[in-house]
């Protein structure tokens, strides 16, 4: 880049007589120099650098607070889960009672047990594991159409060993879910000298409401609609009501 100006010279003259001549003398004294110089369009070479530096330090110190961020968000929503919120994993176990129509035709009120297992895999639906057993009596006479041996007023046992799949949502204190869940049933008659037994399957369509007590304990109560069948084209058709306590993890 070339520099550019003008000289001004302030310039007095005065006669003087020197061999008759006048002369013009120049005052030194009164000399002014303006220089004017062009002044460069572009920054310098360090003034880039400096400018490069501070938005790479900008562009990480952004950077790092995200990723602080995001970890902070998912340590939250670990400890969140971990701390055994309603919408994490659960072992329940409670009292059940069972309406069951049987293959006799007769009806028995049942009460037994119920253990489940779910395992979250998605925010709102997670995998579950069921067995249950109920036990007592039949208080009916069996159907006219009933093919097989009919025991009067006989001991009943049912077994159920169930999975599926359980759709929830989780509030602050209360968990609304339903369940769709489908395997086996063994039902069994017993009374003086005899006994029946049928193994067949199993269909259940349920819901219920989870209810938070502590940080991982909670109440569940849930309503169940459980058709058994043989293979013998014979159907069962029950309702089961349960209750208990729930363990999240």
């Amino acid at each position: 880049m070339r520099a550019t100006g003008f000289l001004v010279r302030f310039a007095s003259t005065r006669p003087a007589s020197r061999n008759g001549q006048t002369v013009k003398t120049i005052w030194q004294d009164a000399k002014v120099q303006i220089m004017i110089r062009n002044a460069p369009k572009k920054k310098s070479t360090d003034a880039r650098r400096a400018t490069q530096k501070l938005l790479r330090a900008l562009i990480g110190s952004v950077l790092l607070a995200t990723m602080l961020f995001a970890l902070a968000e998912a340590a939250s929503a670990q400890t969140a889960s971990s701390s055994n919120s309603l919408a994490s994993s659960n072992i329940f176990a409670g009292y059940s009672f069972f309406a069951d129509n049987l293959y006799s035709g007769q009806h028995a009120d049942l009460s037994g047990w119920r253990i489940s297992a779910e395992k979250k895999y998605l925010p709102f639906f997670g995998v579950v594991g069921d067995i249950g057993g109920a036990y007592g009596s039949a208080n009916s006479t069996c159907a006219s159409s009933y093919p097989g041996q009919c025991i009067v007023h006989a001991s009943i046992s049912e077994y159920t060993f169930q999975a599926g799949i359980r759709g929830s949502y989780a509030a602050s204190t209360v968990r609304p879910f339903g369940e769709a869940l489908f395997g086996g049933a063994r039902t069994g008659e017993s009374g003086p000298g005899q006994s029946n037994a049928n193994l067949g399957f199993a269909a259940t369509l349920g819901a219920g409401i989870d209810c938070r007590l502590t940080r991982i304990l909670g109440c569940r109560l849930v309503v169940d609609y459980v058709v058994t069948g043989n293979f013998n084209n014979a159907r069962q058709n029950s309702v089961r009501v349960s209750t208990g306590l729930v363990v999240r993890f």
